[in-house]
């Protein structure tokens, strides 16, 4: 039987970290050892948690970030596979061995992830949406993965060793799963996205905290990466679809800007009233059950509203922009619809547009920043 060995990198874990190592626990497949990568927390509660479970704990006495806490948990364990699980994620009790079964299947595989399930574990709106869209782009991701994800992922200890592991210039939470598994596929090694592998994520999302993880902590290293490489799989949050709203989000910025310069602010009215009409439908995200004509009512008379109130013909610039946007993930919207409402559906429109405007903003951040050696190469050691 292959023997796991799950590490966990932790910064003032808090609850969080006791929900994480109590499913830990409960895993219907036995776990060799749990190793715990204390990265300096300044809490207390954290080492006061780790202390209650039957862990090793490692204590850095500086923080030095995941890549690195999770290498020096790698360098402890002494399992065939090794399972990485972030301190915020609840591992469902079979996510253990389905990951195992796939390595017993498929020997070739060298390393395995999952998603995030879709009832994620804080109710508020932004942290329902962000947990809910990581979950639909992995369940419809490939099965045959091009990157790796340590929120919830399996390799195989010796070939993490050989590729020597995370690089440790990513100090902060960044994209060191992705570069790892872009490495892995260079080397001719397989990846698997296993779908019914799932955790739930307990973070509660807040606004400025996502649009600066999206840009400056995942999309602009992303891009360098990619510019690097000179190589971009299409797939998860690279897939055709992703990559045209990333270009329409860009021509919609642009298009705004031109029309504020040449005085048809008038034309940016519809799209702003319908954005703001979305915006609205949080509110009653937690309260429609059902039906989706006050919501089409509400989508339709909003921009027209605004158009009767100050008409300017260039306002079916920036609309068709945002609807194009919109058509792009379709399928996702339907997918909230059916897992939520109608009205939790509508809502999601502005933030997927700030998501894509975040692409088009770190794309654009990325070729300045890579083109003209501004940004650190973390791809060597």
């Amino acid at each position: 039987m292959l023997r796991i060995s799950v590490v966990i990198p932790v910064f003032n874990g808090g609850s969080e970290l006791q929900e994480c190592l109590d499913a830990i626990a409960a895993s219907s497949h036995p776990v060799h050892e749990c190793i715990l990568v204390d990265d300096a927390s300044t809490d207390g509660e954290t080492r006061r948690i780790a202390e209650l479970h039957d862990a090793t704990v490692i204590y850095l006495k500086e923080q030095q970030g995941p890549a690195s806490a999770r290498n020096k948990g790698v360098e402890k364990a002494s399992g065939d596979l090794v399972f990485f699980v972030d301190a915020d994620v609840v591992v469902h009790p079979d996510a253990l061995a389905k990951a195992v079964k796939v390595f017993g299947t498929e020997p070739e595989t060298v390393a395995v992830f999952g998603s995030y399930d879709d009832e994620p574990g804080h109710r508020s709106f932004l942290s329902q949406y962000r947990n809910l869209f990581h979950h639909w782009v992995h369940q419809t991701g490939q099965d045959e993965a091009s990157t790796f994800w340590t929120g919830c992922g399996v390799i195989r200890r010796e070939i993490f060793m050989e590729m020597k592991g995370f690089r440790e210039n990513y100090e902060r939470p960044s994209i060191e799963d992705i570069e790892l598994g872009s490495r892995l596929r260079r080397s001719g090694y397989r990846i698997r996205l296993e779908k019914a592998m799932l955790c739930t994520h307990l973070k509660q999302w807040k606004f400025w905290n996502l649009i600066k993880t999206d840009i400056f902590q995942r999309g602009v290293p992303w891009v360098t990466l990619l510019l690097h490489n000179r190589n971009a799989p299409s797939d998860l949050n690279l897939s055709h679809n992703s990559r045209i709203a990333t270009i329409l989000a860009g021509v919609l910025a642009l298009s705004m800007m031109v029309l504020l310069l040449t005085g048809h602010a008038a034309a940016l009215f519809p799209a702003a009233a319908f954005i703001l009409a979305a915006a609205a439908c949080v509110v009653l995200a937690g309260k429609l059950v059902g039906g989706s004509v006050p919501i089409l009512i509400l989508a339709i008379s909003a921009p027209l509203a605004a158009y009767l109130l100050a008409p300017d013909p260039l306002a079916v610039i920036p609309l068709t922009l945002i609807l194009l946007i919109v058509w792009t993930h379709l399928a996702f919207y339907r997918y909230a619809a059916k897992k939520r409402n109608s009205a939790f559906a509508f809502a999601v429109i502005p933030m997927q547009v700030i998501f894509f405007l975040g692409c088009a903003v770190s794309g654009v951040l990325g070729l300045f920043m890579y083109f003209f050696g501004l940004v650190r190469e973390p791809f060597a050691h």
